[in-house]
């Protein structure tokens, strides 16, 4: 069995990371625009652009041109966003932080191989987990951005088992959106787990669910009994 993970809400406090970053990128435009709609409407805009981006409409460079565009300025040029939006990153990979069950589990999961699915680049997603010096218990990384296909396209999930040397129903993968990451996973044949930190969502609960990483080596547990019977 193999451990395969998300990064962004499930290893990385994406949320809190994107909050200051917004917030340092709305203190440089001078916006007069109350501080917190502006970050509403930044997510907003990033949903919006980024299901165009899974859908193949948009490369993951252009639904950041688009967002920014969305947000500050339609006639804002592709220079002009492209600067904007590597400011905006750098502040957001600085800001990165892990969350607090993250380590504790990992060191807990040394026994299995471990590995990354994320819908991103290497530059920015690798420089997250290196800065966070977790970066040794991962390999391979599966970024979309290379290989053409990003989550939950059904071959990304076997394109990361297949560099791994098991079939996907050897795979674990976890995740914190449960359409991309936990349902993507189950339909290309892996164990998704829905990582639902919030506990707020109304939806019904998949057959593998938790709140917090913690939880994750008995979800292991109960994934290999289930199917060994060990």
């Amino acid at each position: 069995m193999v451990v395969l993970f998300d990064i962004d809400g499930t290893l990385i406090n994406h949320d809190g990371a994107e909050s200051i970053a917004v917030a340092a990128l709305h203190r440089r435009m001078g916006c007069t625009e109350d501080a917190t709609v502006f970050l509403t409407r930044w997510r907003t805009a990033f949903e919006r652009h980024y299901a165009r981006y899974l859908a193949g409409e948009l490369s993951i460079q252009q639904q950041r041109r688009e967002r920014l565009r969305e947000l500050l300025d339609p006639g804002l040029s592709d220079a002009g966003a492209d600067q904007l939006s590597a400011s905006y990153i750098d502040n957001y990979v600085a800001e990165c932080r892990l969350y607090p069950d993250v380590v504790p589990v990992l060191a807990q999961l040394t026994t299995y191989r471990m590995g990354i699915i994320s819908n991103g680049e290497r530059s920015q997603q690798h420089d997250k987990l290196a800065r966070a010096c977790i970066d040794h218990y991962f390999d391979p990384l599966i970024l979309s951005a290379e290989c053409g296909m990003a989550k939950p396209a059904r071959g990304i999930f076997e394109l990361a088992c297949d560099a791994m040397g098991v079939p996907p129903s050897e795979a674990v993968y976890i995740g914190d959106r449960r359409d991309v990451d936990a349902e993507g996973a189950s339909s290309a044949g892996l164990h998704g787990i829905w990582l639902d930190r919030s506990g707020l969502s109304a939806d019904s609960a998949p057959p593998h669910r938790i709140r917090s990483l913690s939880e994750l080596p008995a979800a292991i547990a109960s994934i290999q009994y289930a199917r060994h019977g060990v």
